[in-house]
């Protein structure tokens, strides 16, 4: 992205300019919120995403964090680290880009993006998030981009299997470190930074087993076989109910949703009631929302009459692995910090240990079949 001075600048970037400004000028005090959204809006008469927006950007650079329900407010070190990121005589602030194929909605990434940016701050750099939509094209233009940027890293959620590896190469033969994350990879020289899926799936499976549930079906709207992070799930459920003497049964596994309609989810579920399933362990907990949604519309009560659980843990009162986001923001902000030195570490795979969270979507297995 090469910068145009005479461009227009946007609307959220003229908001940024003028919080920087009364921070620069000290009009605010630490105890006070220098800003909230409604007050944004109605300052700039621009809309809630807008003013959304500008406050975010602010929080990636770590000079504002949030209060929900009362506003913004300048973190206390705000005069040092302007000074350390402007100050010509100090090294030039280290830029690592995150490439993320979706706009975050829950606490889980903010927080791992926030965790990062404060990991990295201490040697004056910061993240820079670009979302991708989860479209290849964008992704790899904005890959390329990259390329004639000074950037010092990469963290890369990628939008599918195949993500880009020319295009990563030429990172990585100018010796910038690249992170591969929430996808498994085999190329050795990038690193790897992801939940243990396998072993996370299993105690998934373990407990609903526990509940006395034995026929259990797997359920993925994305391929399998396209996505490796999902086929490590299936693989440990399949692991559990081998270790419990159990076989698997073809038609308790729903490798790839056809049709992600209500009424598609609520036609599944008849079918896998009417097979005996009684529990579903979902690809994430997106789909087990959507499907809760599909037995509420049945008269179907989740977990008395079917249980249902996921993966990623963003969601109340669904029964989940936790992915332990902010374990993962370490050891990434680890990985950052090392290529900025001279003895820093080979390109190696970090699995971070997934957490069970049983919440109420689970429960004792129904004695009578549907």
């Amino acid at each position: 992205m090469n910068d145009n001075s005479d461009s227009p600048k946007k609307l959220y970037e003229i908001i940024i300019d003028s919080i920087l400004k009364k921070i620069d000028q000290n009009q605010f005090s630490f105890e006070t919120p220098i800003c909230t959204e409604i007050q944004l809006m109605e300052e700039f008469q621009v809309s809630r995403i807008t003013a959304k927006r500008a406050i975010t950007e602010l929080e990636y650079q770590g000079i504002l964090y949030r209060k929900r329900g009362v506003g913004s407010f300048v973190v206390r070190d705000i005069f040092q680290r302007r000074a350390k990121m402007s100050n010509p005589s100090s090294n030039t602030p280290a830029v690592f880009a995150f490439l993320l194929p979706y706009t975050f909605k829950e606490n889980n990434i903010f927080n791992m993006i926030a965790k990062i940016n404060t990991k990295i701050n201490s040697s004056n750099g910061f993240l820079s998030l670009f979302i991708t939509d989860g479209n290849r094209s964008k992704e790899r233009m904005i890959l390329k981009q990259l390329l004639e940027q000074n950037i010092a890293g990469i963290l890369l959620y990628p939008s599918s299997t195949d993500f880009h590896l020319d295009l990563l190469n030429q990172f990585v033969f100018r010796n910038i470190p690249v992170i591969i994350s929430d996808q498994p990879v085999t190329t050795p020289y990038l690193y790897n930074v992801l939940c243990d899926n396998i072993t996370g799936a299993r105690t998934l499976t373990e407990h609903l087993l526990s509940l006395g549930h034995r026929k259990i079906c797997f359920f993925s709207e994305k391929s399998i076989a396209c996505t490796p992070s999902v086929a490590e799930r299936l693989g440990g459920y399949l692991d559990a109910l081998r270790n419990a003497g159990l076989s698997t049964e073809p038609e308790y596994i729903i490798p790839k949703v056809t049709d992600s309609s209500e009424e598609s989810f609520q036609q599944y579920i008849r079918t896998l009631k009417s097979s005996g399933v009684t529990a579903i362990i979902c690809e994430n907990d997106g789909v087990a929302y959507r499907l809760i949604k599909a037995c509420d519309s049945m008269a179907l009560k989740v977990p008395k009459d079917i249980s249902i659980c996921g993966f990623c843990n963003d969601y109340d009162n669904i029964t989940s692995i936790c992915q332990n986001e902010e374990l993962m923001a370490e050891h990434i902000g680890d990985i950052f910090l090392e290529s900025l030195t001279p003895d820093r570490n080979l390109p190696h795979k970090v699995l971070v240990p997934a957490t069970l969270c049983v919440k109420g979507s689970t429960g004792e297995c129904a004695e009578e079949v549907w």
